[in-house]
């Protein structure tokens, strides 16, 4: 029998992306399946795990098998990634007790991380936890459900997150990996990558939590239950998978210090590959790989932002998209091509949805300054791509301040789509972006991981070699020297309006 082929499936906020490829990287084919993000009220965020996960996730593995006529037992490993941290109690069987309250787009635990916080103390949390806790931490949320919900976590086996759920489904096990472990807070001890006992009890049971392991580690085989539900093989070697990051981070060739990788989606993540210094404020801890530490930071709305001005100012380019005649979005960016930097004096806070890095301000609201009749729907998108790349900026100062000289970004997401925007991005952070040919994402590093957790591929440098560039955005000098000025105006236009975007 010859196992030939690496399976990749990533679970996202509105889709389930399956790669099909070989151990040179080639793909034989790519399956998607949708579904909406559950909004049950204000601030709120959530997803059904059977009717979104694990129905999209043998939806796109019956795809993949029909449209690459492969057999399933020439499959050689699996590995999954997913949305993080995707909170979901699970009862001894793995059934779900209720819907997994999704990463900071889910923004009701805040009340559970500032008490966190306040509890026990930021500087402790930092020194023993890496970062204090956020809407983004695993911790508050399952506070929440504790304080809520007191039935459901009564009746708790294990906390998973999403990777974790399918894995179980899968193989019967629960665990998580060290990657997607650094954003446990408070639970974890980032100094030894094991539930710390005295932080942990403020949250929930240590029993309650899962299995720390290694990304690329095999977990188990695929069961004769998950092979009868899935169209899969039993027996085929499932890895613990990780968080859609760092999965999106392997599928351009981050695997070595000093590489960095932006993901341009709904929001922005960022993964830097280096020894973080001492009190840095970036999230940081284990990489995907073992021997390597990362940092690691998120914006909250990037490519949503983008969406919402589509939706909401420019509906005649749908109505002429659903006619077949355009495409929204490009028509749409076609509109800042004669807008110069700057702006005309428009600045653009993107804290629609609050704010991840640098400023952790969950909020923090959106601001569109300087408004006149003169601007455009052009102007107002233009100085929104301007406003996000501020706000990156500002998180590459971080570590520009500890010593860290980031000269290239590898460039994956939909934004990449429009040149525009990365050459926004390149002048006004000084920083070349270089997309690759093949951006699928994280379910193609999915099955790139699942070739080294199987030891089809041989070592992480070999998947280097299999990168190539699509195009470069070099920095335009000129442009950074205009913008230079305004990222002063954006960061003081959030520093004197933020009591009052906390009152509203």
């Amino acid at each position: 029998m010859n196992k030939r082929y690496l399976l990749g499936i990533d679970c996202g906020t509105y889709e389930t992306k399956a790669t099909l490829c070989d151990p040179d990287g080639r793909v034989l084919t790519i399956a998607s399946a949708k579904y909406k993000l559950r909004v049950p009220q204000k601030d709120y965020a959530e997803h059904d795990p059977i009717e979104d996960w694990w129905k999209a996730f043998k939806d796109v593995v019956s795809q993949v098998l029909r449209e690459s006529r492969v057999r399933a037992d020439e499959i050689a490993g699996i590995c999954v990634s997913t949305i993080m941290a995707a909170i979901t109690p699970v009862d001894v069987q793995g059934n779900p007790l209720r819907n997994a309250i999704l990463y900071g787009i889910d923004r009701r635990s805040q009340p559970q991380a500032d008490k966190l916080n306040s509890l026990i103390g930021e500087h402790k949390m930092q020194e023993i936890s890496g970062s204090i806790c956020t809407v983004e931490s695993f911790g508050p949320k399952i506070l929440w459900i504790r304080e809520n919900e007191p039935d459901i976590y009564e009746k708790t086996k294990c906390f998973t997150i999403a990777a974790g759920f399918i894995n179980h489904k899968l193989t019967g096990r629960f665990c998580v990996d060290r990657y997607s472990a650094a954003s446990a807070q408070p639970m974890i001890d980032v100094n030894t990558m094991t539930w710390s006992k005295e932080l942990t009890q403020y949250v929930c049971r240590e029993d309650q939590l899962p299995e720390i392991l290694w990304t690329t580690d095999i977990i188990g085989e695929v069961t004769k239950e998950a092979a009868r539900e899935t169209g899969l093989h039993p027996g085929i070697p499932v890895l613990c998978g990780t968080t859609d990051g760092g999965s999106d981070a392997i599928s351009v060739g981050i695997v070595e210090p000093g590489d960095c990788m932006i993901n341009y989606g709904s929001t922005l993540f960022m993964s830097y590959l280096g020894q973080p210094s001492s009190k840095q404020a970036l999230w940081s801890g284990e990489y995907v790989l073992p021997g390597i530490r990362c940092m690691t930071a998120g914006m909250a709305t990037v490519g949503s932002l983008t969406r919402w001005i589509r939706d909401h100012f420019a509906k005649e380019l749908l109505r002429d998209e659903e006619a077949g005649l355009i495409d929204a979005y490009t028509a749409l960016f076609q509109e800042i091509e004669s807008i110069p930097a700057g702006s005309d004096g428009l600045i653009v806070l993107p804290y629609f949805m609050g704010e991840r890095m640098p400023i952790q301000d969950a909020h923090a609201k959106g601001v569109i300054f300087g408004l006149n009749l003169y601007h455009t729907r052009g102007h107002v998108l233009k100085a929104s791509l301007e406003g996000i790349a501020y706000g990156l900026d500002q998180i590459l100062d971080i570590l520009r301040k500890k010593g860290h000289s980031i000269q290239q970004i590898t460039a994956v997401g939909g934004g990449t789509k429009s040149r525009a925007w990365m050459q926004t991005m390149s002048d006004v952070c000084g920083v070349r972006h270089v997309v690759p040919q093949v951006t699928i994402g994280a379910s193609y590093g999915d099955a790139l991981l699942a070739g080294l957790g199987t030891g089809l591929i041989k070592q992480p440098s070999d998947i280097k070699s299999m990168i190539n560039q699509r195009y470069t955005a070099e920095p335009n000098w000129k442009n950074h020297e205009i913008y230079t000025p305004l990222k002063q105006y954006f960061d003081q236009i959030y520093q004197r309006n933020k009591d009052i975007m906390h009152a509203l």
